[in-house]
């Protein structure tokens, strides 16, 4: 079980964990977050964590379901000094680091689908929504969301999109800690943060590229505006999506929802 005696103390990093918050249920770790970040100068670092989520949230508008006492649903709000051009690098960063616990920690063999999806032999266990407040150049806070089906039974999802989901029981064929899991998680967090602010972005990049199922793949990617097909060739600098179409060009992608095509 996840409460407040267990979670409150559970990690304390360089940056993440200096508080740690946990609520039954909320509407969304992520709006917790942001309502707390905007309220306190001095809230870098501090961690919403939640049993249960009413409204959770998935990228471009999607409901990300939160059943109590068997997931991971939590956010962490960032104070980093890096311009907005390169907070996608953020995303890359927590993606990077929840693949890179779930396979030591757990041993699966976690991959991620640009940009936020984490991926288990091809089926979607968990995902990241970073939102970000601005005030001109400047960044005045970012929140990382992170949802992760740990112990939830298949049959909770909706039927259309069970064939494409997985958990970490079914993966390791046993239920997992969420504490313990959780500890691994703001660790890896702590460490990928420090990393993006010490400046080595060519490290960042190349963890991504280590880990990721989508470069050298043939790709649908799909924003408010457009369709785009062709091959997933490498990813730029701040984190963009590069696809080499198949009239030839290429497209640099900074937001979308990328579909693996199979061969």
């Amino acid at each position: 079980m996840l409460d407040q005696e267990t979670v409150r103390n559970i990690f304390k990093g360089e940056f993440i964990g200096k508080e740690i918050y946990f609520l039954e249920s909320t509407e969304s770790t992520n709006d917790k977050a942001l309502e707390i970040g905007k309220k306190r100068e001095d809230s870098e670092g501090i961690v919403v964590v939640a049993d249960s989520q009413t409204k959770g949230k998935g990228r471009l508008g999607r409901h990300w379901i939160s059943p109590p006492g068997v997931n991971l649903y939590f956010s962490v709000i960032l104070k980093p000094d890096i311009p907005p051009i390169e907070a996608p690098l953020i995303t890359l960063a927590a993606a990077v680091a929840v693949s890179s616990v779930l396979r030591t920690w757990k041993g699966v063999p976690a991959d991620i689908k640009w940009p936020n999806d984490i991926m288990i032999k091809g089926k979607k266990v968990g995902g990241i929504l970073t939102e970000m407040r601005t005030s001109g150049n400047e960044i005045d806070l970012v929140v990382i969301g992170i949802g992760l089906n740990v112990n939830m039974p298949i049959g909770d999802l909706p039927e259309d999109i069970r064939s494409a989901t997985t958990t970490l029981e079914i993966e390791k064929d046993a239920p997992s800690d969420r504490a313990g899991l959780l500890r691994g998680l703001l660790a890896g967090l702590d460490n990928a943060y420090k990393n993006l602010l010490n400046g080595n972005k060519r490290a960042l990049i190349n963890g991504w590229l280590s880990l990721n199922c989508t470069i050298g793949n043939r790709v649908i990617v799909r924003d408010s505006n457009r369709t785009i097909t062709g091959i997933a060739e490498n990813i730029g600098q701040n984190g963009e999506l590069i696809v080499k179409l198949e009239s030839g060009g290429t497209e640099v992608v900074n937001a979308g929802d990328v579909t693996i095509l199979k061969n």
